[in-house]
């Protein structure tokens, strides 16, 4: 008989999981289990609410996973048994595996306060059914408050302010001081709330929210912050984090914590041979620093996938832990980050330097669409030289910029590595050889360095 792999969990992490598995193992018979009816882009959601306007244009279609003989169940797996190798549903049906990969996700973060069941309240769930109201809520909702200033709370609030224009009044609301201050150089933070501020976002940074009130019908109707204000809101979304969806683990035995997620060792085994876990339900450290890290990402969960069935099926790789690289773009201007900002080494005692380099993203600057002001941020351990975090700000190759500083921090290359890094340019794609941001930027640290 045909070994049986079942994989619970359809997003990054099962679906990287599930297209290994049938390279490294053509006869695997492979089972991947979802409890939503199909798969959205985790990434793409909030442009589901600008851009794209359609939840159904956000969709991983299933073809392909089909088309490499992957079966596709759609139910609501309630209980495992690891002792005699069976998942239930909730239907009652049991089905037998040999190897089993959970990859369960994470749920929104709900925090602790009043109102947050009325009517018109949302979170950002990866389920195409609870993702349509929002949309639907959308097309009449004047007074629109984005609870959370992260990633995905930045992104939501440019999409819909982009999408409504003057005909809503769109407030963003974060406790720290700035926007996606938790991953970026405060330098980005003020770059990406310049942008949100030419769309006509209010952003109230430093402000906590301690209830939401409704009207006589249920529905919201005031968001009311810590400081005694009340904003008025007619449409709330509640996007201040995630954390590991680890109930159905921990109530079959697995071992884990509901908060820090489901325990694994260096391969993503669990406490039973046979089983193994990866993406957001799995307890994440930091690359870096090796200290525990809240990093959920779909990039990390991709990562885990590979890792945990290439250890399922034989081959032995090892996880390094969790980098966090991000990039986004708001209005005109692209960020990205990876690795630890100057405030992260401070709470961690790590001693550092910084190199830093603004300059055209192509040359001549005169040639059309130049970013003028990109602009790059390196930070390296002071006493060897190793980077551990990196930050760009500017146009459209910010993305893969940033991709070369997540290597390079993975591949432990130091200042010197990257002061003398060898690199392709073209007047059209990039700076100039003499002036590459990420050479630039590693040249003004190392004559710090080694001073």
């Amino acid at each position: 008989m045909k070994e049986k792999l079942v994989i619970i969990g359809a997003s990054a992490a099962g679906i990287s999981a599930a297209f290994l598995a049938k390279k490294l193992n053509p006869e695997v018979d492979i089972l991947l289990v979802r409890n939503v009816p199909n798969t959205p882009v985790p990434c793409g959601i909030p442009y589901i609410y600008g851009t794209l306007k359609e939840v159904s244009k956000n969709i991983i279609s299933d073809q392909q996973l089909i088309n490499s003989g992957i079966e596709i169940k759609i139910g609501h797996v309630t209980k495992i048994e690891p002792s005699s190798n069976f998942i239930i549903f909730d239907n009652g049906e049991k089905v037998f595996f040999d190897k089993l990969l959970l990859a369960t996700g994470s749920l929104p973060f709900l925090p602790p306060i009043d109102g947050i069941n009325l009517k018109n309240v949302y979170t950002i769930k990866k389920n195409p059914l609870e993702l349509t109201p929002i949309n639907d809520s959308l097309k009449d909702a004047k007074d629109i408050v984005i609870i959370g200033g992260g990633f995905i709370g930045v992104e939501m609030s440019e999409q819909i302010a982009s999408l409504k224009g003057k005909a809503a009044n769109v407030t963003i609301i974060e406790m720290l001081p700035y926007c996606l201050m938790t991953a970026c150089e405060i330098d980005l933070c003020v770059a990406a709330e310049d942008e949100m501020k030419k769309l006509g976002i209010n952003i109230l940074t430093k402000s906590q929210v301690v209830s939401l009130s409704g009207d006589q019908n249920g529905n919201v109707s005031s968001v009311n912050l810590k400081d005694g204000k009340s904003l008025k809101a007619d449409l709330v979304i509640i996007a201040i984090g995630a954390v590991p969806n680890t109930e159905l683990a921990l109530n079959s035995g697995i071992e884990g914590d509901k908060r820090s997620g489901i325990k694994v060792d260096k391969f993503l085994r669990t406490n039973f041979n046979n089983i193994y876990a990866a993406g957001d339900c799995v307890e994440k450290f930091s690359f870096v620093t090796g200290e525990p890290a809240p990093i959920r990402l779909a990039s990390v969960a991709a990562y885990e996938g590979v890792i945990a069935i290439s250890n399922l099926l034989g081959c032995k790789l090892i996880n390094r832990g969790a980098l966090g690289a991000f990039s986004t773009k708001i209005g005109d201007t692209a960020l990205g980050a990876a690795g630890l900002t100057k405030e992260q080494c401070e709470r961690a005692n790590i001693e550092y330097i910084v190199g830093e380099f603004t300059g055209p993203d192509k040359h001549p600057a005169t040639l059309p669409n130049t970013v003028a002001n990109m602009k790059a941020i390196l930070i390296f351990r002071k006493n060897s030289g190793l980077l551990i975090g990196g930050h760009i700000k500017g146009g459209e190759s910010t993305g893969q910029m940033v991709n070369i500083v997540a290597t390079a921090i993975q591949a432990r290359l130091t200042v010197e590595d990257l002061y003398n890094m060898q690199v392709a340019t073209h007047p059209l794609l990039t700076g100039s050889p003499v002036a590459f941001h990420i050479n630039k930027a590693a040249e003004d640290a190392y004559i710090k360095y080694i001073k």
